[in-house]
């Protein structure tokens, strides 16, 4: 009978460090996920950044480019065939309508 109970014992004592060696991997991967979870939360805010400013500087581009347009149709309306003076940063430089217009 004592031979059963120590049987039983030594069957009891490896469940137990089974059952511990297993709980110390769950809890390993469990971290492990947990870390991968923090890395796409920060992955999806970066992008979140990126995305809003490309998307800032696709409007600013856009609006540029409407304001060259705007500028380009203005100078093409100009009867004026003459010398256009432009200041630029003080210094003053003179040019032609014609120049200016010319792609």
């Amino acid at each position: 009978m004592s031979s059963s109970l120590n049987t039983l014992g030594d069957n009891v004592n490896q469940l137990e460090t089974r059952f511990n060696t297993l709980r110390e991997e769950v809890i390993s991967k469990l971290n492990e996920c947990s870390d991968c979870i923090k890395s796409a939360k920060k992955l999806y805010r970066q992008a979140t950044e990126m995305t809003t400013i490309l998307e800032n500087k696709l409007v600013n581009a856009s609006n540029e480019e409407k304001e060259w347009k705007d500028i380009k149709v203005k100078l093409a309306t100009t009867s004026i065939k003459g010398m256009v003076i432009l200041n630029v940063g003080g210094d003053r430089y003179t040019t032609s309508v014609e120049t200016l217009t010319c792609e």
